[in-house]
């Protein structure tokens, strides 16, 4: 039953990929600019440290292989709604670096 299922959406997950693949693979944006408008404007708007990256410093980083593809399918979010699941995408995740730990670490598929 409709009232049943979980609302909402997950979209982060999805977000990068889904940048390159409908902003950067058409040429509306570069990957410079894409990357710019999901970290530094954001940071921006909300008043934080637009370059929180410093020798020294504590990191929190996405490392991403821009050409590899990937298919959507397995979330580390509680939520697992998703109107891309199955798509292929671009710019799979490698690691997730949070407050200077690795939250996240790609098992080698071979």
């Amino acid at each position: 039953p409709m009232e049943k299922a979980p609302s909402g959406i997950i979209g982060l997950e999805t977000s990068l990929g889904l940048g390159i693949r409908e902003l950067v693979e058409p040429g509306h944006l570069t990957m410079r600019e894409l990357l710019n408008r999901m970290t530094v404007g954001p940071a921006s708007f909300y008043g934080l440290d637009e370059w929180p990256v410093r020798e020294g410093g504590v990191a929190d980083l996405v490392i991403f292989a821009p050409e590899q593809r990937w298919t959507v399918g397995e979330f580390a979010s509680k939520s697992n709604n998703s109107p891309f699941i199955g798509e292929e995408l671009p710019g799979e995740v490698l690691a997730t670096i949070c407050n200077g730990k690795i939250v996240y670490q790609k098992r080698n598929s071979s």
